[in-house]
């Protein structure tokens, strides 16, 4: 038999045995002690306030009011609110919680999955399986959870540890390690963080010494500090305030690094910025422009605007596009530079300079050079030299037997 109390306004009650119904009792005290212990299940009617911890095997709510416990929370098996709010001072550990409305812990939780139709709210640690909220979920402490999720914003205050993090808005975090994020809004790292796959539909804003494997994001990516990546898929801009280092960085805007640049691929729609060095060991391809504070170091590049650099070296292939303008020379396999474009010093085994271009001193193995052409520095050549008509060469060409080594010549 369970024991029942019924329109109770204040309540002192020993060990229950059995189960226990409660029905519009208003404030619960131990009788003896700071805990209430019921060995069975607790049904709850009306609004409720627990004093003191409360052990029990589960609890179900069975109405849209609240129930407050000023303690912490045991259960052995789970706790059920789906149309009410639950609320709990202290800490909180159960199988699985199961609230409609609003879920609060003062401290400490510690279950297999807790589900809020509205807010999550933990001021310490959190330790589960899953947790979600159909607003908003905010941990203050640490949290060691495999599954995050919420409808609105999911906020972590100290380490995280966990294999997924979704937020219909936005995710914050401080550091730690994170299988996925997933995020229609925005994504925060206070601290560094490791994660292996980022799809945010907004803005990604990471703190400095942060590892990813992959981030495609649908707005802007800022790192405060030194990026190590796999892959950048972006669709606006890219700002890295330190060094980057990773594989392949996809963006159609712009792409900003404080630092020096270590890449394994570069395709950019808009612009280029390397405070120091930039080296790609396959190909950089700019729609636009190209600044670069040192050297940069690659296979093929591909720009369609203007490049400043010390100096760029392409071991493969170096092609610029129609009126584009080189500040640094160059030094390449295969050397195209596209009609009325400007360059300094071009050094490499096939060189093409198209029509009305303007070119510094010229080294190659063979070497074309379309109409209307100037060519202001010496012009060296192995085997041969072409030119159309109205070229004007500064300096009379001269063929050789070897050309001499391109430090000689172009630093």
């Amino acid at each position: 038999m369970a024991e029942k109390y019924k329109n109770e306004s204040r309540l002192e009650l020993g060990p229950v045995e059995g189960d226990l119904e409660l029905d519009r009792v208003d404030r619960i005290y131990p009788k003896e002690g700071e805990e209430i212990v019921v060995n069975g299940k607790i049904t709850i009617k009306g609004e409720t306030e627990i004093e003191g911890t409360l052990r029990a095997h589960s609890i179900e709510l069975k109405s849209r009011d609240r129930l407050t416990i000023n303690g912490d929370l045991i259960l052995q098996g789970d706790a059920s609110a789906k149309r009410g709010s639950l609320i709990v001072e202290g800490s909180a550990t159960g199988r699985h919680f199961e609230v409609g409305g609003s879920f609060s812990v003062g401290e400490d939780l510690q279950c297999e999955a807790a589900r809020g139709g509205g807010s999550v709210k933990v001021v310490g640690n959190a330790t589960a399986q899953r947790i979600m909220g159909g607003g908003s979920v905010k941990i203050e402490g640490d949290a060691k959870v495999a599954r995050l999720q919420g409808g609105g914003s999911v906020k972590v205050g100290r380490l995280i540890t966990s294999d997924e993090l979704s937020a219909g808005g936005s995710g914050k975090v401080n550091q730690g390690k994170i299988g996925k994020v997933e995020v229609g809004g925005s994504f925060k790292s206070v601290g560094p963080v490791e994660v292996e796959d980022i799809d945010v539909g907004g803005s990604v804003k990471l703190a400095g010494g942060s590892k990813v494997e992959m981030i495609d994001v649908g707005g802007a990516l800022k790192t405060d500090g030194d990026l190590e990546f796999g892959e950048i898929d972006v669709g606006g801009a890219v700002k890295i305030s330190g060094n980057a280092r990773g594989k392949t960085i996809d963006v159609g805007g712009t792409v900003v690094i404080g630092g020096t640049l270590h890449i394994g691929n570069i395709d950019v729609g808009g612009k280029v910025e390397v405070d120091e060095d930039l080296h790609c060991e396959r190909k950089i391809k700019v729609g636009g422009t190209v600044s670069v504070g040192g050297r940069i170091h690659t296979y093929r590049i591909v720009v369609g605007g203007r490049i400043d650099a010390e100096y760029i070296k392409a071991t493969d292939g170096f092609r610029v596009g129609k009126r584009a303008e080189v500040t640094g020379n160059v030094e390449s396999g295969e050397i195209l530079i596209r009609e009325r474009a400007r360059t300094k010093s071009l050094y490499g085994e096939e060189i093409r300079i198209e029509e009305r271009s303007r070119v510094g001193a010229v080294y190659g193995r063979t070497i074309y050079i379309e109409r209307d052409a100037i060519v202001e520095g010496e012009v060296l050549y192995t085997e041969a030299l072409d030119s159309e008509d109205g070229v004007k060469f500064r300096v009379e060409p001269k063929k050789v037997d070897q050309l001499p080594p391109p430090e000689q010549v172009l630093e």
